[in-house]
């Protein structure tokens, strides 16, 4: 899913309201690039092609997106501070038909851009500029896959291991359904069957480390909801281990959006299912928090943004929590009539409230040592497209580690000899790059990152330290090469730390 938010009316390919110029959209990755997601770009702007030109490498990378040149920002709402993601921001900054002032949306390196002249060379001319001033070439940072214009993110910043699933690896999963009430506060409450994956199942799948104490699940417009891991005696936590207590069914027709039009519980396909007022629910597996993607047997349709900026929708999936302490489904604390069988109850539990809908990412936490978080007003619009959704955190790097061990090698390998003091130095380099390898996959993290910090880092170390000059030791004598490695050998190190 791109990072260009859309409404129900501004779908992909530019059909529907005006685009947005100047915005380079496409995907968010965790920190480096995967192979096989895409990026999509709005219809008539030129910027990404620009970019594409001069780093063709960096396509579908994170840095193929709307972050890459703009930025997010804030405005008030009632006294309340309320902030955006790029896309958002340049929705609401610049407009859909354009008439705000574009510069309102650019971040340093967008401004340095534009000022540049708006082209690939443009782009080329400021790689020696470091645009967001964080000791940092712009140059550095893309080779880094690092965004040039935000201080936030430099090379010494490692990125959390994550997982990402789509809906078929979710689907392989042991199945969870379970029929329940949502019980919300200011809107209609109703009943529905849920299938999908209990939360617990899919952080086992993730590799979620028996260190994690809790998650917070999160929405593409920064919507989130802190779950903690084991039951919590606070009525507004609802936990990811362990059943929820059994439920019963109540039905009153006055409640009945479909017999009544003051009502204000929707039963949908439960009402055709037989059951007795204050009959128990049963759910073969009992009620668990879960990850849905299908209500009442159905796909669940994928959010959008609204142009107020409101999520519309609740798929591809939603967290779905049962009620803690069951009840019935009261009436609309907006309700002007509470003389009903069932008035609002500002103690009930209204679990629909704490239901994320259209989940995109799930923190573990807490994050481990050395790495960072996502900035969640970035992220999210793109999975959504693609029916995924991420798992990141506290969960074993083992798969992250694999991924950037062959990217080490295939750097250090396809160099050419002039960028090495001898040929037989990167032959040293790329032998000790395998047998960190081979340690790996077979377990041994202790020793891979030992052969990292003393066999590879030491001859790499010298244009990241001690002053930035190659040093006598060092066996790479491109500089900026020298800088690609070291850097990815720290994120190595720091990633094999959480789990040593």
């Amino acid at each position: 899913m791109a990072l260009h938010p859309r409404t129900k009316k501004e779908k992909i390919g530019g059909v529907g309201r005006p685009a947005i110029k100047w915005v380079i959209s496409a995907l968010f990755l965790i920190g480096f690039n995967i192979s096989g997601f895409a990026a999509y770009h709005h219809k008539g702007e030129i910027d990404s092609a620009y970019f594409l030109e001069a780093y063709p490498d960096k396509a579908g990378t994170k840095l193929d997106s709307c972050a890459q040149c703009h930025t997010g920002g804030s405005y008030d709402s009632g006294g309340k501070a309320v902030a955006l993601g790029s896309c958002q921001w340049c929705h609401y900054k610049y407009g859909y038909d354009a008439i705000g002032n574009i510069d309102d949306t650019l971040n340093p390196y967008g401004m340095a851009y534009k000022a540049n002249g708006r082209s690939s060379i443009a782009l080329r001319k400021i790689e020696g500029q470091d645009s967001d001033a964080d000791g940092y070439s712009n140059k550095t940072e893309l080779d880094a896959l690092r965004f040039p214009g935000d201080g936030n993110d430099d090379l010494s910043k490692v990125p959390a291991p994550f997982r990402v699933f789509s809906r078929q690896l979710i689907e392989n999963l042991p199945r969870h359904t379970q029929l329940l009430l949502m019980n919300a506060h200011k809107s209609t409450d109703f009943y529905a069957k849920y299938t999908g994956v209990s939360m617990e199942e899919i952080l086992q799948a993730a590799g979620a480390l028996a260190t994690a104490t809790h998650i917070n699940v999160y929405a593409p417009d920064g919507f989130s909801q802190y779950h903690p891991m084991n039951p919590d005696p606070n009525p507004l936590f609802y936990h990811v281990r362990g059943a929820y207590p059994a439920a019963a069914y109540h039905y009153r027709e006055a409640a009945d959006t479909a017999k009544n039009k003051d009502g204000w519980c929707d039963y949908g396909r439960v009402a055709g299912m037989n059951l007795e007022n204050n009959s128990r629910i049963e759910n073969k597996d009992g009620l668990k928090l879960m990850l849905a993607y299908q209500r009442d047997t159905q796909y669940l349709d994928a959010g959008t943004l609204a142009p107020n900026n409101k999520l519309d929708g609740e798929g591809p999936f939603r967290v779905v929590p049962p009620q803690k302490k069951p009840g019935p489904p009261d009436q609309r604390s907006t309700a002007r009539d509470q003389r009903v069988i069932w008035p609002f109850d500002p103690d009930a539990d209204h679990n629909a409230g704490y239901s994320i809908r259209t989940a995109t990412f799930v923190k573990v936490e807490p994050l481990p040592a050395g790495t960072t978080d996502i900035d969640m007003r970035e992220a999210g619009w793109k999975y959504v497209d693609e029916g995924k959704i991420v798992v990141y955190g506290a969960i074993h790097p083992g798969p992250t580690i694999t991924f950037k061990l062959d990217a080490l090698i295939e750097t250090l390998d396809s160099c050419g000899a002039k960028t090495y003091k001898n040929l037989l130095y990167k032959k040293l380099l790329v032998f000790e790059a395998y047998a960190a390898q081979k340690l790996a996959k077979w377990g041994n993290y202790k020793a891979a990152r030992s052969i990292l910090q003393k066999g590879i880092l030491e001859h790499v170390d010298g244009c990241s330290t001690n002053g930035g000059g190659i040093d006598k030791d060092d066996w790479v004598t491109d500089c900026e090469l020298q800088k690609k490695i070291y850097w990815d050998l720290h994120e190595l190190i720091v990633l094999f730390g959480i789990i040593v």
